[in-house]
């Protein structure tokens, strides 16, 4: 395991950066580790896929656990973190570089993980003048950028994933309790699952039923009995394949990012956590390799008005051709042609200390991202990543983000529970 100046140091002469993605001990390390595990088990493998736990409260909740430390991806969010994790592949290999992207097929901002266009981009007047009017109500970050129709799914490489590899194994069937997941119908979702036997196969049913809908719903405010209900899917997925003879890989979906965004890492949140390895640990009782993982973890924010305000000013539509993109702490500016050099000084100046902004072809060079043609596709020409609280977020309301690069959002655990 590298110390912690192998994960934790950030690049000589560039302040700010903070945790980068290490070459080895990163989530594109996790697909290898679960099929080692399930090469030796007799049973077969628990994989518990905890949204939004940091490598520090896993270490606190977990004490029983063999705990390894990895680092996330850049962004630290989970449509890409999740993507590398059942691939193994960093983000220019399967291209979920972030919650809201730019689709290469029509030039609209998706939202990766539910299929949605956000907006279309707004081309400048025949004259030259940059477009006029006011913003239209749906508009998401006060310009006026219109909307469009879902998009087609050019976004996200479909790879190889943990669950093809695992089920191609003799005697092994490769099974995924989505919960959230399972109520998604975008390209996104279906690339992630890839390969696994959904339970409860609500898709072969006519889709996620209304009732478990709301009871997902409900569970994400209270993260002690969201993880009595893992529990409960996880029995439920046992019994279902008791009969089965063949080795099982369960993966399980377990959001307690909701009650993180809204909470922190706070004492009901930390019981939950806990509840975890007590689950994990009467599966390894009786015979079952438990593996528990995160994509992100999660840091307090700050609102500010002015920073907000600043941020609007810079992402609108007589400078930029869409809005911006990202989510949370990193976010990215699309410019007009020509104006990336502008954007990129006038952002900077608005948000001083509160943000790194860096050019997309700094990237490379800081060990963030490799900036193939079809990343550049996606990505904006101008990225911020927050290097305070009061980062301005997207979106209004959360206490708690991620995405940039400090410790807490970028390291996160690899527990296992072997069978005792």
């Amino acid at each position: 395991m590298p110390d912690d100046a192998d994960l934790t140091g950030g690049h000589a002469g560039v302040p700010g950066v903070g945790v980068t993605p290490h070459p080895r001990e990163s989530l594109r390390a996790v697909p290898d580790r679960i099929l080692a595990t399930l090469d030796r088990a007799e049973r077969g493998v628990v994989v518990l896929a905890v949204d939004g736990l940091s490598w520090r409260a896993a270490r606190a909740a977990w004490p029983a656990a063999d705990l390894a430390r990895l680092t996330s991806t850049f962004p630290s969010t989970s449509a890409t973190a999740w993507m590398t994790s059942v691939t193994g592949l960093p983000v220019a290999g399967h291209l979920a570089i972030g919650a809201a992207c730019r689709s290469p097929a029509d030039g609209s901002l998706v939202n990766v993980i539910t299929g949605e266009t956000l907006a279309r981009a707004v081309p400048d007047r025949a004259d030259g003048a940059p477009p006029g009017g006011g913003p239209p109500e749906d508009s998401l970050s006060g310009g006026a950028f219109s909307d469009g129709a879902p998009p087609g799914g050019d976004l996200i490489a479909a790879r190889t994933t943990v669950f093809e590899r695992a089920a191609a194994l003799p005697g092994t069937v490769a099974v995924a309790v989505g919960r959230e997941i399972d109520t998604l119908t975008s390209p996104w979702s279906a690339a992630l699952l890839r390969g696994a036997a959904r339970f409860p196969a609500f898709r072969a049913t006519g889709g996620v039923p209304a009732a478990r809908r709301r009871e997902l719903t409900a569970q994400a405010l209270d993260p002690e009995s969201l993880v009595a209900a893992v529990a409960r899917d996880a029995e439920a997925a046992f019994a279902e394949h008791a009969a089965d003879g063949r080795r099982l890989l369960l993966w399980i979906y377990v959001n307690l990012d909701d009650h993180f965004h809204r909470h922190g890492y706070d004492p009901r949140a930390m019981r939950a956590v806990a509840g975890l390895e007590r689950h994990a640990l009467s599966w390894a009782a009786r015979g079952w390799h438990v593996i528990a993982h995160s994509d992100h973890g999660q840091v307090p924010v700050v609102p500010d008005p002015a920073l907000e305000a600043a941020w609007a000013e810079v992402d609108a539509p007589e400078l930029c051709a869409l809005p911006g993109g990202g989510a949370g702490r990193v976010r990215w500016l699309h410019p007009r042609p020509g104006r990336a050099g502008e954007a990129a000084e006038r952002l900077a100046a608005a948000l001083g200390e509160h943000a790194l902004v860096l050019a997309a072809g700094e990237l490379p060079g800081l060990g963030l991202l490799e900036l193939t043609p079809a990343v550049r596709e996606r990505l904006g020409e101008v990225v911020a990543v927050a290097a305070s609280p009061r980062f301005p977020l997207p979106v209004r309301g959360p206490r708690f983000e991620h995405g940039a690069l400090t410790e807490d959002e970028m390291l996160v655990p690899l527990a296992l529970w072997p069978p005792a």
